[in-house]
């Protein structure tokens, strides 16, 4: 992946976390129960608070790799808490969300290389 292809994927993670986080934001009793994540509002929303302050860097940061590096973070730490909501709870939707987030950082992984290795050319 050249540099450019890993910027317009950062920002393609952006647009689809800014939906994501307004809903969780917005309305984190319906997303808890459609994803079978337990009434937890406060945290849901600390969540929803946490992917929208992630999106202006991800759509028009000048440099991206900061912002999907803090993207990947964040995935991390939502999925452990994913994985203790599970433990605690039994539910099977924090196991779904913490493997599709672990997938989801996993993919992330590739824009981070490309937009370190394009910014380290640059440099």
């Amino acid at each position: 992946m050249d540099h450019e292809t890993a910027r317009r994927s950062a920002a393609f993670v952006g647009l689809a976390t800014l939906p994501i986080g307004a809903a969780i934001l917005l309305a984190p009793e319906q997303v808890g129960r459609a994803l079978k994540l337990g009434d937890h509002p406060t945290a849901l929303r600390a969540i929803g608070v946490a992917d929208l302050a992630l999106v202006p860097g991800l759509l028009a940061g000048r440099r991206r790799l900061p912002w999907m590096a803090a993207r990947a973070g964040l995935n991390v730490a939502i999925a452990a808490y994913c994985v203790s909501l599970a433990r605690s709870e039994g539910n099977l939707g924090p196991k779904i969300a913490a493997s599709a987030l672990a997938v989801a950082t996993a993919a992330d992984a590739r824009t981070i290389l490309a937009l370190r290795e394009g910014e380290s050319r640059r440099s």
